[in-house]
């Protein structure tokens, strides 16, 4: 207890330094994104709600619990208007920034959870979202387990249409530290399940040369913990982008033939240097934790050089499990080893090395080889860390431990997350800084020098 204490203060003390520049909360969100002419926003959404629903719905909205989620910077909004039912029950619709509304839903979102469990425990979202039209003569059943839909059923006039389970998670949990609360859980649901990236205006691919990342644009399952009461009021938030990236997609290469390549540049008179790199799940919350097992735990990997004269080799390589998040269960299972050639990161650390220790590290790499996977215990953070310090031994890079959420035995694991904290507050503090890379929301690594016979 006393260890998760003091990680916890750790972050709290870290994520209090950047609150200007990470945070995304609603709060500090209201004054830099309100709508303009909110009166004449609201009038336009009421007139096309009174237009589009029986009066029945129209009178259980609560416009004092309205939220909009801001895209396309600020020309297209997803206004939710919370309804005045048992049930957490709202209106999601699309409109522009005048308050024109298109494709609305109403929406409903049912955890089976107990809420004392939901607040108090590690879990994932098991539960239904239904979607109904405004006129509510269609809808659609999403079932979740363990954040994922089990099958979608559509009912289109007679018609009753079924389709599989998506790759990404339909509710994400996070665990977040603050000042205040201490650590807190929320439930967020993808945006992206009611409509189209296209019609968002937002990406749904990866980043250059990575194209087995994808996102998800979540807005929180209940928004309302800010106690909005004014009138004609309505606060922007941005959308909580949340990089997935499923070990499946990735092919498996072999570690040996990429580390043969640097044997064919000689020892005498090469640079080498070794660069350790963090992606966060999600660009600038570096204290923002999600359940491991729904495919957003983030990612470190390891960068290689070896140049002489016009000799050069890189490699970027990942530790990763050899299956998907989605069946993973908090236990050992195989590895394997992928090209991170044109990954996302939010920090790297770069040591230039002799020659010598550069044949230390592939020792080290070849070594650790034919280790399991276990997402709390030894995975890809614990990998690259373990290899970047076996030419640090007299300054070994330590970093801070989280009990992850979904972990339920209070193990303390290293995390992407606990990287950057310790890469930030080293640059903060000057410690190493020229050698330490922190882009302004994030950068890519260059290619690879890929296998060699």
């Amino acid at each position: 207890m006393k260890n998760i204490l003091i990680s916890a203060c750790l972050l709290v003390l870290i994520a209090s330094c950047k609150k200007e520049q990470v945070s995304q909360s609603v709060n500090a969100s209201v004054s830099e994104n309100a709508i303009k002419n909110e009166d004449k926003y609201l009038q336009n959404v009421q007139r096309y709600l009174m237009n589009s629903l029986a009066s029945t719905d129209f009178q259980l909205l609560d416009f004092k619990r309205a939220i909009a989620t801001k895209f396309k910077n600020g020309k297209t909004y997803l206004l939710r208007v919370q309804m005045k039912t048992s049930l957490n029950q709202f209106l999601l619709i699309k409109t522009d920034s005048l308050g024109n509304g298109s494709k609305g839903m109403i929406v409903t979102i049912t955890n089976k959870e107990n809420e004392n469990n939901v607040k108090n425990k590690f879990h994932s979202f098991n539960g239904n979202i239904t979607v109904y039209s405004l006129d509510r003569k269609n809808f659609s059943s999403l079932q979740i387990t363990n954040g994922y839909r089990d099958k979608r059923k559509r009912v289109i006039g007679d018609m009753m249409i079924t389709t599989n389970d998506n790759t990404l998670p339909d509710v994400t949990v996070t665990a977040y530290i603050s000042a205040y609360d201490g650590i807190s859980y929320a439930d967020w649901y993808n945006l992206l399940d009611f409509y189209s990236p296209q019609e968002l205006g937002v990406s749904s691919g990866g980043g250059s040369g990575y194209p087995e990342t994808s996102y998800g644009y979540y807005s929180r399952v209940n928004p309302y913990d800010y106690g909005y009461t004014e009138d004609n009021h309505v606060p922007v938030q941005e959308p909580k982008q949340i990089a997935y990236e499923d070990p499946l997609l990735l092919p498996s290469i072999s570690l040996f033939d990429y580390l043969r390549c640097f044997d064919y540049v000689s020892d005498i008179g090469a640079i080498c240097s070794i660069e350790i790199f963090t992606d966060l799940p999600v660009n600038g919350e570096p204290n923002t934790f999600f359940n491991w097992n729904d495919g957003s735990p983030g990612h470190t990997f390891l960068q290689i050089k070896k140049l002489n004269g016009d000799q050069f080799v890189q490699q970027n390589i990942g530790f990763y499990p050899n299956e998907g998040w989605k069946t993973m269960l908090y236990t050992p299972v195989a590895s394997k080893f992928a090209d991170d050639n044109g990954h996302e990161f939010n920090a790297s650390l770069k040591m230039n090395i002799t020659p010598a220790q550069l044949h230390t590290v592939i020792a080290t790499m070849e070594n650790l080889s034919d280790t399991s996977y276990d997402i709390d215990q030894y995975n890809c953070t614990d990998f690259a860390l373990q290899v970047f310090n076996s030419v640090r031994v007299d300054n070994p890079l330590i970093i801070p431990q989280y009990i992850i959420p979904g972990e339920t035995y209070g193990i303390s694991s290293k995390t992407p997350q606990g990287l950057y904290q310790k890469l930030w507050s080293m640059k903060e503090a000057g410690v190493e800084a020229d050698n330490i890379t922190l882009p302004n929301v994030c950068g890519y690594v260059g290619d690879s020098h890929g296998p060699c016979n």
